[in-house]
């Protein structure tokens, strides 16, 4: 995997441990914490992913079962060639808790465009679009991706793909983080979907928002799931979902230092990633399309 690539996946999955601070060489994909007892209303509906409608918590297993029956394909879905192609625009920003009228828009916006066979051959260009679509780096590569290879369809077969499993016992996986790590690497055919819902499903301590509008004003399913790491913050996840096909639009990471926090301040309490998923499909070769941070 090439080192644009891995930087894509340290930010979206790596933040929850890269704030303790602590220098600790836990896995990204794997954290010790509990569930927050009751998820705040600024952390289930985190800014620029606003929702509208009932939070569905007692039916949210219910939801997500009827919402993976009901997938359809996606344009790309049929389609087939040789490298997947995702286009991606992530803001993060970590720093002390930003004033209540701070434009969480203002924080730098990267544009990844990723090409992957699935088997080990990559592109991988990263632009600053804060600076005017600056290109930062542009790499190829052949060596194996964490998902690479066939992708399966059965919830505990995705589960076991997408969160590396088994993990050490005691270990408490950051399973939105993965989801998100595995959508913006491959194109998710429609079966695979279709098990992270119902994968998802299983995971307690989930609300489900049934409309919820993502930075780029698309609407969609959002599955939000608050929990709290063994530091003296709390943390939410939101990910969501195209209502159609299933596929992954956004996901939004944020944490914040708890009210009880005995520990001293330190400019690592707060964090906060957007992932936006604007393209995932097929193309026949590293080269379409262009480089550049158009759509």
């Amino acid at each position: 995997m090439t080192a644009a690539a891995g930087a894509v996946l340290t930010v979206i999955t790596g933040a929850a441990v890269a704030v303790a601070g602590s220098g600790s060489h836990t896995p990204s994909s794997a954290v010790q914490a509990t569930p927050a007892p009751t998820p705040t209303a600024s952390l289930a509906s985190p800014q620029a992913a606003k929702t509208s409608g009932p939070v569905v918590v007692g039916d949210a297993k219910a939801l997500l079962e009827r919402f993976a029956d009901d997938l359809r394909n996606a344009p790309a879905d049929p389609a087939r060639a040789r490298f997947e192609y995702l286009s991606l625009r992530i803001w993060d920003s970590f720093a002390a808790p930003p004033a209540p009228s701070s434009d969480t828009a203002a924080a730098p916006v990267r544009r990844t465009q990723l090409w992957t066979s699935g088997r080990g051959s990559t592109r991988a260009v990263e632009l600053d679009e804060s600076h005017g679509c600056q290109l930062l780096r542009d790499e190829t590569g052949t060596e194996p991706g964490p998902f690479d290879g066939p992708v399966p369809s059965d919830p505990d077969a995705v589960r076991r793909h997408i969160l590396h499993e088994p993990q050490p016992p005691g270990t408490f996986v950051d399973v939105f983080g993965q989801i998100a790590e595995f959508s913006s690497q491959r194109f998710v055919p429609v079966a695979t979907r279709q098990g992270v819902l119902r994968m998802l499903a299983r995971q307690p301590g989930i609300n489900v928002q049934p409309q919820a509008t993502d930075r780029a004003g698309r609407i969609g399913i959002a599955v939000t799931w608050t929990y709290q790491p063994p530091m003296p913050f709390t943390v939410a996840k939101t990910l969501i979902f195209d209502p159609r096909t299933g596929q992954l639009l956004a996901s939004h990471s944020q944490a914040h230092r708890r009210p009880d926090a005995t520990t001293p301040p330190d400019p690592t309490d707060h964090y906060e990633i957007y992932l936006l998923i604007l393209t995932s499909t097929y193309t026949p070769d590293v080269h379409t399309p262009a480089v550049g941070c158009a759509g």
